[in-house]
């Protein structure tokens, strides 16, 4: 194969279980790198979807310390993936040659990475397979490649044809290893691993054969002699076994340089510590920071416990841990019902991978609610005491989702809600079909406004917008907030708030009226956090 596409392939670069990278030039004559997926799974129309999806939200990554993706096909029969060709050795062949790096290399490295994780996680994806050899040692410094295509392979039960595991165990977190739902927390983890390597030349968990090593990193901790006490103990927190505990990307990132996060004053993993990291390890460090940063973190005081996070000004959504997530490709999931595109007063999962939610007459207002895995409201019944405790809805969530109009006769409105009781009482975030954007406050059934609409900006319904909420705990008030394509649009706070509930989408229109709202949701995602 001389040709995919418009690239001419020059060499090839490796091979992997997803497929073959080579070394291309585009019709400009501009060295790239083509990644062409095997066709085993071109079969699959699962794998083809989410792997859409999945370049899709590549091309959206910053170029912050990455190999930025260019191209892709994602329709043809040969799918295939272009990103910038990036000159040099891979850290496996750089430390395999060269040995451990020390000093401000490792201090580079370990900023390079977690930036390429912020950025990476920042446009929704999650690499899944961060290792040494996804690292390349570019003449410019540090940059990540090959970040989220993996994913598609969850469709497939992440192994190829051949029954070959696709990631690389000793740099694969418990859970991914457990099989259980990817995140960004799984990205953290291999940070961890990938930073123990560079600076000892072994990964953190030992073993030979593939038993050996998932014995390893399910039950043992890690070995980090060796790595550096200035990097050691945020490469502990990265590595700890409960997802929920690690640091986000943005945590490492704004440590790393001296700088404490704006976006949260109490986060879930320093409360595993006897005294918080941000507090006590850091100053200890001889390393003050690799850059200095001017930020400092506030926490807000409320009834004697600290606030999930401090929101400082008008900003994007806060980064707190993804608890939930549906990209509705598995149409035998547990949101309710099956679209039927011809009807207009249908929902559920369509036939390309997203939720269908109609409003029209007769049907004026419907409501989606997610399938959250977490207790709503006080237990039915005694428990007994063998059964597995379930986990209580966060107190502060942030709910988004991508929307898009399908079709509109009249007017009408959609969006998120969050705080349900399951019985008429709930906080909702919508936006109309001409662009004005509300949050209002709904019990039993009744609801109004808590400010006046306003209008966004610029808003085209037809146009896919993601739309996030935030419900903030603040002492005895509840923060309210709407972003639409991460601009803040409105914010309000209700003294007399509602209890933590279920959360979920809406489409509406005006009863009475001959109004039809066709309104298709993809990328649902619920992330949270509980003060304590």
């Amino acid at each position: 194969m001389n040709q995919i596409g418009r690239y001419r392939l020059l060499q090839v670069l490796g091979r992997g279980g997803m497929g073959t990278v080579y070394m291309a030039e585009d019709p400009q004559g501009t060295r790239v790198a083509v990644k062409v997926i095997n066709p085993e799974f071109s079969q699959h129309e699962q794998f083809r979807m989410r792997f859409r999806r999945e370049a899709e939200a590549a091309q959206r990554v910053r170029r912050f310390s990455t190999a930025a993706v260019l191209d892709a096909d994602l329709a043809g029969d040969q799918l295939y993936v272009v990103t910038e060709y990036v000159p040099g050795p891979n850290l496996e062949e750089a430390v395999r040659q060269s040995g451990p790096l020390k000093g401000s290399n490792l201090d580079a490295l370990a900023v390079s990475v977690a930036t390429a994780l912020t950025a990476i996680h920042g446009a929704g994806v999650v690499h899944r397979d961060l290792k040494p050899s996804n690292v390349l040692l570019s003449p410019i410094g540090p940059r990540v490649i090959d970040f989220g295509i993996a994913r598609a392979l969850d469709m497939l039960g992440g192994v190829t044809g051949t029954g070959e595991l696709i990631g690389t165990p000793r740099y694969m977190a418990p859970e991914v290893l457990r099989g259980e739902p990817v995140s960004p927390a799984c990205d953290v983890f291999s940070w961890g691993c990938l930073m123990t390597y560079a600076a000892t030349g072994r990964a953190p968990f030992g073993g030979e054969a593939l038993p050996a090593i998932v014995y390893q990193v399910l039950n043992t901790e890690p070995d980090l002699s060796g790595v550096e006490p200035g990097l050691r103990e945020l490469v502990q927190a990265a590595l700890v076994k409960d997802p929920q505990r690690r640091p986000t990307a943005q945590q490492l990132l704004d440590h790393l340089v001296g700088r404490q996060s704006q976006q949260t004053a109490q986060v879930n993993w320093q409360q595993s510590h006897t005294t918080p990291y941000t507090q006590s390890q850091a100053g200890k460090s001889g390393r003050k920071g690799m850059l200095i940063g001017a930020a400092a973190a506030i926490a807000v005081l409320a009834g004697g416990a600290v606030t999930a996070w401090a929101l400082l000004t008008s900003s994007a959504p806060p980064n707190l841990p993804r608890v939930y997530g549906d990209d509705f490709t598995n149409a035998s999931g547990d949101w309710r019902g099956t679209y039927n595109a011809d009807s207009d007063n249908s929902y559920g999962y369509t036939n390309d991978g997203a939720y269908g939610l109609d409003a029209a007459q007769y049907s004026e207002e419907e409501f989606a609610q997610a399938p959250i895995p977490f207790l709503v409201g006080e237990p039915t019944a005694t428990p007994m005491p063998t059964d597995s405790p379930t986990a209580r809805v966060p107190d502060s969530v942030v709910v988004g989702v991508d929307a898009t109009v399908k079709s509109v006769v009249g007017n009408g409105e959609y969006g998120l809600w969050c705080r349900g009781d399951g019985d008429g009482t709930y906080y909702e975030f919508a936006v109309s079909t001409a662009g004005e954007a509300r949050i209002r406050k709904v019990v039993n059934q009744a609801g109004s406004n808590l400010e006046s609409p306003v209008k966004v900006e610029g808003f085209k319904p037809r146009e896919k917008n993601r739309l996030e909420a935030s419900c903030e705990q603040a002492g005895g008030s509840v923060r309210l907030t709407l972003w639409i394509n991460g601009k803040e649009v409105q914010r309000v706070e209700d003294s007399a708030g509602l209890a933590p509930g279920h959360v979920g989408m809406v489409s509406r229109v005006q009863k009475g009226s001959e109004s039809v709202l066709k309104v298709v949701y993809d990328n649902f995602e619920l992330r949270g956090s509980t003060a304590k």
